[in-house]
């Protein structure tokens, strides 16, 4: 983070050494006095005190930014992902400001935050917020070498990493043109057991986000979900998606996808649609 402040022509520079991406430049503007006949000198009349966002985030998002744990504006991001916000008419005072994003899919980043002091009558810009990506991942039950989808979204043509905590490991994919970003986990290599996940976005020049939100999965050992009940997709939900496993299946013997077979009695039937109906929702 870089702190810029210009005041009656003169530059001072802090770079704090906990540096982030984001530049924050204060502009204070103070108008000319001008000489009264009498010698005096007008009190010039108060200037604005404004407050500027502008930063990267996904295309159309959400945005919600916060003053001091209160919601003080909300807007959409561009189609190219960029943002730009505007505050006027803060008094004069120290803040916490915050920004949080969602997605198109309405899935929510986590909060970015920064405090910082605002002068009477200056231009305070907050520019090169990166706002970090927004994260799902589907199964959260999956047995050891199966696959985890992970997705979500973030700025177009970022670099993403995802990085599983529990192993160590860590993927990359980058986000489309539409901001959209996904990745198959194949679990072969995973212990069994719980592991973490969660991702950031990198952008030119070494910008990157602040680490998305961190989702759970679960490893079992092969043929641990065969009697899982009737959510065959294993989103923790019972519904027309798992409804329409079934009826794929419908009437075959020893189906491919064992868990169609609800009652595992070797056919497809309406026992296990009446299974399926009493876990519905």
């Amino acid at each position: 983070m870089r702190l810029r402040i210009l005041f009656f022509g003169i530059i001072f520079l802090l770079i704090p050494l906990n540096a982030f991406s984001i530049e924050i430049t204060i502009t204070a503007t103070v108008p000319s006095p001008s000489q009264l006949p009498g010698g005096g000198v007008p009190a010039p009349p108060p200037a604005p005190t404004r407050v500027i966002f502008e930063g990267r985030a996904y295309p159309e998002a959400f945005l919600t930014l916060l003053k001091d744990g209160k919601v003080a504006a909300t807007f959409f991001a561009e189609s190219s992902g960029l943002f730009k916000k505007e505050l006027t008419g803060i008094p004069e005072g120290t803040y916490t400001f915050g920004i949080w994003a969602e997605d198109t899919e309405g899935r929510k980043s986590v909060t970015q935050s920064f405090t910082i002091g605002l002068i009477r009558g200056t231009t305070t810009t907050i520019s090169g917020v990166f706002i970090p990506p927004t994260i799902y991942l589907a199964p959260t039950q999956v047995e050891r070498g199966g696959k985890v989808d992970i997705s979500g979204q973030s700025f177009p043509g970022s670099q993403i990493k995802i990085f599983v905590s529990s192993s160590e490991i860590v993927k990359d994919t980058k986000a489309s043109p539409k901001g959209k970003w996904a990745y198959k986990l194949d679990t072969s290599p995973i212990e069994e057991g719980e592991h973490k996940a969660k991702a950031k976005a990198l952008w030119a020049d070494g910008e990157q986000t602040q680490f998305s939100q961190t989702l759970s999965f679960l490893v079992l050992k092969p043929g641990a979900l065969a009697y899982k009940g009737a959510d065959l997709n294993f989103d923790g939900k019972v519904n027309i998606i798992d409804f329409s496993i079934l009826l794929y299946f419908w009437g075959q013997r020893k189906p491919v996808n064992i868990c169609a077979d609800i009652n595992q009695d070797g056919i497809v039937n309406i026992v296990d649609f009446s299974i399926m109906m009493y876990w519905w929702g």
